[in-house]
């Protein structure tokens, strides 16, 4: 409960660019914010059994769902932007009020995407390829989210720019499992992954017969050496596949992991014990190289459009915690829901939709 007080304390302080601190120093936590490699993946594996509990099960190779509930034309109002604008505080330099942030402590590990509520992101051990449809679900233009859990959350962002732009959004999910060719996977613990490289053959193999408009992925991820990120070759293949086949790729790197040179650590957890947006935030330069990996890739492929929300998540030395009055990570490295929300119009910016419309085009 002291703990507990603390970080309330520091979080109600208030700062520039969230509600809470970026002064303090690492030095100052009441307990270490520091856990090993080791103890991360644990929390991730036995997060994994938690989510398989509840994702669906079966022998089908394939598995259609049209999950949401709500409307295609209604998008359900987001928390008041003067008071929690998110990521929009790092991208347009805001001012913000002291206010807690959200979700709340007790409430951010919760804040799952819809795809995982919906059940149609299939779990490690699973075969199917479960398929979500999500935005404008009667439009004829199909954008396919595709990947493992870092793609699936960026679905809260695109249901709501199908709905606005008149585009269906259908997921092609795994846990654990990006978008690669790499034949020999490993999961976060380091043991191989096998199935993870059948179901990513199998899907690429649906999207070239398919052909969406797009693919939207994620297009770098954490460099084996610790220290920023890479484009990996399994990703470049993969991404060569589809464009090979006329699909446009939207590309976006990959969101930082917190970690220091020491190790990594859980961010509701820190706050809780009482550290801030900084002391819980980290180094930007560990978390991320100083150059896009996938700029240069870019380069020489017309139809990969690559996309980087870092700037509203790191200033130019480190990542917080806390950015506009959210909690930007629910867990180990996933951003909270209520965070990849405010990032909705940076998003749609970067793919080109401009001013929001509904007029669809045929795949």
């Amino acid at each position: 409960m002291i703990l507990v007080a603390g970080a309330w304390h520091n979080l109600l302080t208030g700062s520039r660019y969230s509600s809470v601190p970026v002064y303090a120093r690492w030095s100052l936590l009441p307990v270490s914010r520091v856990f090993s490699r080791m103890r991360c993946a644990s929390f991730l594996v036995a997060g994994a059994v938690l989510l398989a509990g509840c994702s669906q099960t079966g022998s089908a190779a394939v598995v259609g769902t049209s999950a949401p509930t709500a409307d295609s034309s209604s998008i359900p109002a987001g928390p008041d932007p003067t008071k929690y604008p998110g990521g929009r505080a790092l991208l347009e330099g805001l001012n913000v009020p002291a206010l807690p942030p959200i979700p709340s402590l007790d409430k951010v590990e919760q804040d799952f995407p819809q795809t995982t509520i919906d059940k149609v992101i299939s779990d490690f051990t699973e075969s199917q390829i479960k398929v979500g449809v999500y935005g404008d679900r009667q439009s004829k233009r199909t954008i396919a989210l595709v990947g493992g859990s870092h793609a699936e959350m960026w679905i809260t962002a695109l249901d709501i720019l199908g709905k606005r732009n008149g585009f269906k959004v259908k997921t092609y999910l795994k846990m654990g499992c990006p978008l690669s060719t790499d034949p020999k996977p490993l999961k976060t613990d380091f043991t191989p992954y096998p199935e993870c490289y059948d179901w990513d053959l199998r899907v690429l193999d649906r999207l070239k017969h398919e052909k969406p408009y797009a693919v939207f992925t994620t297009s770098t991820r954490p460099a084996p050496s610790g220290m920023g990120d890479w484009l990996p070759p399994g990703y470049v293949d993969a991404f060569d596949q589809l464009m090979s086949a006329g699909i446009t790729v939207y590309g976006l790197r990959d969101t930082p992991w917190p970690r220091s040179t020491s190790g990594d650590w859980e961010t509701p957890t820190c706050l809780s014990q009482g550290g801030d947006a900084d002391a819980c935030g980290s180094v930007r330069d560990v978390v991320v190289a100083p150059v896009n990996p996938a700029v240069e890739f870019a380069s020489s492929r017309p139809l990969f459009k690559s996309l980087d929300l870092t700037p509203a998540l790191c200033t130019a030395t480190e990542c917080p915690a806390v950015v506009g009055n959210m909690i930007v990570y629910k867990d180990w490295h996933h951003l909270s829901a209520t965070f990849v929300r405010s990032l909705t119009d940076e998003l749609g910016r970067q793919m080109g939709l401009g001013t929001p419309v509904k007029a669809a085009k045929p795949n």
